[in-house]
């Protein structure tokens, strides 16, 4: 695949990853600072939808990676690079968050 497609699809994985982390924090706070009881079953149900919402992403980069490319030394790179750019819309969620408190 070429270049511009795989930072297209790096592009589209950081955000979807940063709409995650935003709409899962944000309802788990809520329910958090909501709730009579903690943890209840509304919490435990919006953390395991964010587990397995993650987890259905990672597993769609994983085949993207595996189907890109033959060549094994690109392969490596591109997981290289989604490796080093998931972290960037925790980071920008993070810093979002702190100048909304």
């Amino acid at each position: 695949m070429s270049r511009k497609n795989n930072w297209t699809v790096i592009f589209i994985y950081n955000l979807m990853l940063f709409f995650i982390f935003k709409i899962s924090f944000k309802t788990l706070v809520e329910i958090a600072v909501a709730a009579e009881t903690f943890p209840n079953s509304n919490y435990l149900m919006v953390l395991l939808s964010t587990i397995i919402g993650i987890g259905l992403l990672a597993i769609g980069v994983r085949r993207y990676i595996f189907i890109s490319s033959k060549d094994e030394k690109e392969r490596h790179k591109l997981r290289n690079i989604f490796l080093f750019t998931t972290p960037v819309p925790f980071i920008i969620y993070m810093g979002l968050m702190i100048n909304t408190w």
